[in-house]
Formats: structure tokens, C-alpha cells, sequence
């Protein structure tokens, strides 16, 4: 029964898309192609609820669930503002990467999870300042790789 409702939540949201460009093509609505990052964050979310209905044991689930959330929030930016800030903005990709090992730590506490979110997000700090602000600052993404490989031979080469 949940499946026949999934089945047609999702064939009623294609639908109402299809239609929507449609009608922006024949010239009688305007703005509807700006909007399909909704399919992204749709798509998130449904992931996320599977994960959540599903006893919180499949962390792949909230892995792209949050990913996919955030990708779909990141892409309105630029379809609202301009895509050609993605030149500077294309480190938060590793950002969004990050939160997704985040949420899969504050999930099941496994400590290689925190790690990888912490290194993707620190990462993109890193990136961002290096090729967002200043090219001169390209030696800090040495001290970010150092600071990583110091944090896997603490945590995980001494056990």
C-alpha cells in the first residue's frame, strides 16, 4: 500500500512538472525552469524519510538524503543569484560532502566518519580561501593535508 502511495506521490509531482515546463515553453508561464533543484531536494528528502521510517540503520540512506538536501539548496543559490560563482564557490562540494559523514557520526559515533567529515570540511575552508580569496594563501592547503595525516596516524595507524 505505501509503495502504490510512493508510486503515485511521485508521478503526480512529474506530472505537475512536466506540465509547468510545458507551459513555460509555450510562452504562458515564465520561471518554471529555475525551479528543478525541487527534484534535488525532493529527492533528499525521500531518502532522509526512508532512513528515518526504516529504523535508522542504513546510513547510505542518510548519507544522500543529506547530500542531495544540500545540493539542492546550493543550486537554488546559484540559479537565484548566478552560476558564475561557482569559479570560487565549487569547494563547497567537499563541504556538502562532509555534512554527510557528519550526520552519519552523530548517527552511529564512528570515529572514521567524524574524521572524514572534518578533513572534507576543513578541506573546503581551505579551498575556498585559496581559490575564492587569495591564490597566495595555496601553502595552507599543505598545512590542511599535514594536519589530516596527523589525525589518521593519532587515531587510526596507533590502534
Amino acid at each position: 500500500m505505501r509503495q502504490i502511495q510512493s508510486v503515485f506521490v511521485l508521478a503526480i509531482v512529474i506530472i505537475a512538472a512536466g506540465a509547468a515546463l510545458t507551459l513555460e515553453n509555450m510562452g504562458i508561464v515564465s520561471g518554471a525552469s529555475r525551479l528543478w533543484p525541487a527534484f534535488v531536494l525532493i529527492l533528499g528528502t525521500g531518502f532522509l524519510i526512508l532512513f528515518f521510517k526504516r529504523g535508522k540503520n542504513d546510513l547510505a540512506l542518510l548519507f544522500l538524503g543529506t547530500i542531495l538536501l544540500l545540493l539542492g539548496v546550493f543550486f537554488f543559490y546559484l540559479n537565484f543569484t548566478t552560476w558564475a560563482k561557482m569559479a570560487t564557490l565549487w569547494p563547497i562540494f567537499l563541504g556538502i560532502a562532509g555534512s554527510g559523514f557528519l550526520t552519519m557520526y552523530l548517527s552511529s559515533r564512528v570515529h572514521l566518519f567524524l574524521f572524514l567529515s572534518v578533513a572534507l570540511i576543513m578541506l573546503a575552508g581551505v579551498f575556498y580561501i585559496v581559490f575564492g580569496i587569495s591564490l597566495t594563501l595555496w601553502p595552507m592547503s599543505l598545512v590542511a593535508f599535514g594536519v589530516s595525516l596527523l589525525l589518521v596516524n593519532h587515531y587510526y595507524l596507533r590502534k
